[in-house]
């Protein structure tokens, strides 16, 4: 079940994603122009770069001729819908879902939205995975990552990145929803803390036991 700030994240993101899906109808259009204009090009090329046209000989007869005509070279490629069966983005409903999600999370979305929602569907380490969302390397090792070279040195072992609604997923029936996973958060914080105070106390006794008065 989301929660309220989920909620809300997701209708600012929907609102975002309408306005840009707007925008994306309009250069939608002007694309299709185009490829009409492309399609005419490839029936052209089909006859061999030549056309026919009718005129009348001398008698009035009705005759035809080619003639040859410069043609351009085709540019225009037709748009592809990166949606798989016509599914569409969990957030605004637009049917451009980015495929590398689809493909490797299983999760529609599309790329604006990805972009707008980056605590949703950013990208994480495992070792920032079991800092934040208190999971095991064991469910994290068996979950869907992405491959993507380390931006230390190309030549070392790509990194692995997992999705952060996956992880929470995880995390929330792990802990029993959000308010479980904040409480071991804070119960583990105020642990590090006394264990850090008691450890600074042994110091400290240990450093009065070995003193001696001048």
């Amino acid at each position: 079940m989301l929660t309220d700030e989920q909620k809300a994240r997701i209708e600012e993101n929907r609102r975002r994603a309408l306005a840009l899906r707007a925008q994306k109808l309009q250069e939608q259009q002007h694309r299709e122009q185009q490829q009409k204009e492309g399609g005419a090009l490839h029936e052209l090329l089909a006859q061999g770069g030549f056309t026919t046209d009718g005129y009348e000989d001398d008698g009035g007869n009705k005759t035809q001729s080619t003639r040859t005509i410069p043609v351009a070279s085709l540019s225009v490629q037709p748009p592809k819908l990166a949606g798989k069966d016509g599914m569409s983005c969990e957030v605004c409903g637009n049917g451009l879902v980015d495929p590398t999600f689809q493909e490797v999370f299983g999760i529609l979305v599309c790329s604006p939205c990805k972009s707008n929602d980056e605590d949703e569907y950013g990208l994480m380490t495992k070792g920032d995975a079991v800092a934040e969302f208190l999971l095991q390397e064991g469910t994290i090792r068996v979950m869907p990552f992405l491959e993507r070279s380390n931006p230390r040195n190309t030549k070392y072992t790509k990194m692995k990145l997992y999705c952060r609604k996956q992880l929470r997923a995880k995390a929330y029936e792990r802990w029993k929803g959000r308010s479980g996973l904040e409480e071991e958060v804070e119960r583990r914080k105020k642990r590090r803390y006394e264990n850090a105070l008691e450890k600074m106390v042994n110091i400290f006794d240990t450093q009065k036991k070995k003193w001696t008065p001048p």
